[in-house]
């Protein structure tokens, strides 16, 4: 049900060496080193246009570096980025979702992007994910009626719905009240 990876060169899960990005006259990271151990919980601290999102985006192929390099799971982030992409949960800095779905149905529509497993795996996987973030009494409520804590449990849960070997969250207490933010960070 879900890929496992089996070429970890090093003990490190990221590696970047030199990474730069430039937006016309603006250096928005300039020469990175980074390694993150297997087996760690690593944060980006800073403020705002310090460039956190923006090294997410490229270790996630979504924007290609004005130089350097680096791997996660030994995997060129350029290259090998769709790959890697399987690999990987992400929690963007703002979640989108389809609106006139359902959080179950929302769930079960990512699901299917990862899994070709019969109907009834999918839909135990995604009560899982709605358990996992508080939501399983509003998995039936469409998005558009949803808080903004919620869309962001919502969107804890999408990041997880394929068991990735690594999670990415950018700004993952963003709209989360605390007791909310307690019990993720908890589960």
């Amino acid at each position: 049900m879900q890929l496992k990876p089996s070429f970890i060169s090093s003990n490190n899960v990221i590696e970047i060496s030199g990474l730069s990005k430039s937006f016309g006259n603006v250096q928005a990271l300039k020469s990175i080193d980074l390694h993150v151990p297997r087996n760690s919980i690593f944060g980006f601290l800073g403020p705002n246009g310090a460039g956190k999102t923006t090294i997410m985006k490229i270790l996630l192929g979504l924007m290609r570096p004005t130089s350097g390099s680096g791997a996660i799971f030994g995997l060129d982030f350029v290259r090998e980025s769709v790959t890697i992409r399987e690999l990987i949960g992400y929690l963007p800095q703002q979640p989108r979702f389809i609106d006139y779905m359902t959080a179950r149905e929302n769930l079960e529509f990512a699901a299917r992007f990862f899994f070709d497993d019969p109907q009834a795996k999918i839909r135990a996987r995604c009560d899982e994910m709605l358990e996992l973030v508080g939501l399983t009494n509003k998995a039936e409520r469409p998005i558009c009626g949803f808080s903004g804590g919620e869309k962001q449990r919502l969107g804890i849960a999408l990041a997880q719905i394929h068991s990735p070997e690594l999670l990415i969250l950018d700004e993952p207490a963003a709209a989360l009240d605390p007791s909310d933010a307690r019990m993720c960070w908890e589960s």
